[in-house]
């Protein structure tokens, strides 16, 4: 597998369930796109474009440059995503991701530390901080970017790599609740039966 084929949304997956980015790169098959995909995929899009009309103020800030849908990678890091928006300041870069949610979830928390190590590659210098904005109840929540979580998200990409080349089925979240709605579900032969 070459280093550049991890996303940063194998990074969210593989901390929600392993399973998940496991899955999509040792099955030959596309991945399902489920109704609340599409539905998220629509909030996005209404959230880009309020986005630009709003002032920094959800977020703290008084003044900064925004730029939308940013494609990012690393090729040190053999990582790559689309970050729904940076803020520019003069004194710092804030990726900020939207989600169609009430909170945020740790699997979120890495998501935004991946688009921080992304950032900087891109941009140059250090990210302290990110925002997820959640769109139902229109709130920007801060996640501070710390040398752990950093530490956590280059230990998941040798984790996935690990998986997929030697063909490794992880072990499923322990959250099963989560597998209720999940479009790999039919895979997981021992979540369904319980083992």
């Amino acid at each position: 597998m070459s280093p550049l084929d991890l996303t940063v949304t194998d990074i969210r997956q593989h901390v929600y369930c392993p399973r998940i980015p496991y899955y999509r790169y040792t099955l030959p098959l596309e991945r399902p796109v489920t109704a609340k995909m599409d539905l998220g995929k629509e909030e996005h899009e209404s959230t880009s474009a309020k986005e630009a009309r709003r002032t920094l103020k959800a977020y703290g800030i008084e003044e900064g440059e925004r730029r939308f849908g940013v494609d990012l990678h690393s090729e040190s890091l053999g990582l790559r995503g689309r970050i729904d928006m940076v803020i520019q300041t003069p004194r710092e870069l804030i990726p900020v991701e939207y989600k169609m949610a009430s909170g945020i979830g740790l699997h979120h928390k890495y998501q935004l530390t991946a688009y921080a190590l992304l950032a900087e590659h891109t941009f140059g210098g250090t990210v302290s901080r990110a925002f997820v904005y959640l769109t139902p109840p229109k709130k920007a929540v801060e996640v501070p970017i710390t040398a752990a979580m950093r530490g956590h998200v280059k230990k998941t990409l040798e984790d996935l790599r690990t998986a997929a080349e030697h063909e490794r089925l992880p072990r499923p979240t322990p959250h099963r609740g989560r597998c209720t709605d999940c479009e790999y579900r039919r895979f997981c032969g021992d979540v369904l039966t319980g083992v």
